[in-house]
């Protein structure tokens, strides 16, 4: 039988036999003391609450939140003093699921034999007649065993290539709870998700919940709760890559770029996929290029403006991440067009203030090679760029960001403002107010640094003046 403790920060799941029982002696073993005395106490030490399973029996099906529970659990503790078939049974299925955080304890004297398949598993011994003894003993396995990285699961140990069940892939949301985050994104008002937090607490499904009412948050680009919601998933977590990457998009628009670059950096630690890592570098790209910008844009004259842009080393830290996102996925043209405009920046001011550049180098020859193969690699990653836009606008039309990229990119490589111009126009009926926004946002970015003047202005008689700094 199991005995169930849920909590924000974790979940613990414990599996016992429950009230008393006797070994195989004949000696009588009090559960529910060991329970109370050790178990609960080491569980509220990290931050944990507990439970029992009774509350299952009253709910309908046992065995299915059983499993539910052993899937999820962060942390299972397993007391295998006597030959319990339901303990084992339920053992054997937590080290079929998962290959970590499950601890063993053993009543030290009034133990049965060990069965044959676990002789070999280590367990931490404990004082059945002063439970409370071994307190601090399970603390420190417990912690020991929160911390390594290491699998403790023999299945997961004799067949190393198996993969852990991912909890996401098979836990399912209830379809009422998932009609409730669904009216309340339609009606708007977000101070209702606090209910839906509430109702989601504590469920096998929170983690799932959460992530359903913190999609609802951002979409709707309130960030501030949102940011709160997947905090609490990444409480399960702390390197889940969803809830980073949205965590970093979240504190990005809160103007928390530090908050925002460690998200990033976390998620890079466990990326799902090459256009999640391509993602993410451009996230880390985009808060490098936001504080780069904040550094010089409010300075008067447009020399020193020009000057001071091309000094600081954020303009080639947000170059670098913008082009190590779009060699993570060549079809990340978000990522390729923005090392485009970083670079053509750099190239440019480079040109425009010679002196400023040469200092960064031994010597003016020097600088001058490094311009030009600055400029050399900016025609590949231009060619690069455009092939990206491209593929995006024939293979996917429901892509609303590839044509206004398209004339973006123009922007920066044509010499006829009278093109640059055309290409706005053809884009600028089918795109969102969202996107001529963002879009009007860069070209000013342009214009602030007195760069491409021409087809800036050309630009701007098509998307307008109205800037939303």
């Amino acid at each position: 039988m199991s005995s169930l403790t849920i909590n924000k920060t974790g979940r613990a799941f414990v599996v016992r036999p429950f009230n008393i029982k006797e070994n195989k002696k004949g000696e009588k073993l009090d559960f529910e003391e060991v329970h109370k005395k050790l178990i609960t106490p080491v569980i509220e030490h990290f931050g944990l609450s507990g439970g029992t399973t009774g509350e299952f029996v009253e709910q309908g099906n046992i065995r299915s939140d059983m499993f539910c529970e052993l899937l999820v659990a962060d942390l299972v503790i397993v007391d295998i003093s006597i030959h319990n078939a339901n303990v084992f049974y339920e053992l054997g299925i937590r080290h079929a699921l998962k290959d970590q955080y499950t601890v063993l304890i053993k009543a030290e004297n009034k133990s049965d034999t060990h069965i044959f398949d676990l002789k070999s598993d280590r367990y931490m011994s404990y004082n059945p007649d002063d439970p409370a003894a071994s307190i601090e003993d399970l603390k420190k396995v417990v912690g020991a065993t929160l911390k390594s990285e290491k699998s403790d699961s023999p299945v997961f140990q004799l067949l190393p290539n198996l993969e852990t069940v991912d909890p996401a892939n098979v836990m399912i949301v209830p379809h009422a709870f998932r009609e409730d985050v669904e009216v309340v994104y339609r009606d708007g008002d977000i101070n209702d998700f606090e209910r839906l937090l509430e109702k989601a607490t504590g469920e096998p499904w929170e983690k799932e919940g959460l992530r359903l009412i913190g999609q609802a948050q951002f979409d709707l680009k309130a960030h501030e709760q949102a940011s709160a919601t997947w905090e609490c998933v990444r409480q399960f977590d702390i390197y889940d890559p969803e809830a980073n990457q949205r965590l970093a998009t979240c504190y990005q628009k809160l103007r928390n770029y530090t908050l925002s670059d460690q998200a990033a950096e976390r998620a890079l630690k466990n990326c799902p996929s090459d256009w999640d890592r391509a993602e993410t570098h451009a996230l880390i790209a985009s808060n490098q290029k936001t504080c780069w910008r904040r550094n010089w844009e409010k300075i008067g004259d447009l020399r020193e403006r020009q000057q001071d842009a091309l000094r600081s080393p954020l303009l080639k830290k947000s170059y670098h991440f913008y082009h190590t996102g779009f060699e993570q996925h060549r079809s990340h043209y978000y990522s390729g067009l923005n090392a485009v405009a970083m670079l053509s920046i750099q190239v440019e001011l480079a040109k425009l203030h010679p002196n400023v550049w040469a200092r960064n180098f031994k010597n003016e020859r020097r600088a001058d090679i490094e311009l030009e193969e600055m400029e050399e690699h900016l025609v590949k990653l231009i060619a690069a760029t455009e092939l990206a836009i491209d593929s995006s606008i024939q293979n996917y039309p429901e892509d609303n960001w590839a044509s206004p990229s398209e004339a973006d990119l123009m922007l920066l490589t044509s010499k006829d403002p009278i093109k640059v111009k055309h290409r706005y126009q053809q884009c600028i009926v089918s795109i969102k107010d969202f996107t001529v926004s963002s879009v009007r946002n860069q070209v000013h970015l342009y214009q602030t640094l007195g760069l491409f003047e021409e087809n800036v202005r050309a630009a701007l008689e098509i998307i307008g003046e109205d800037n939303d700094l």
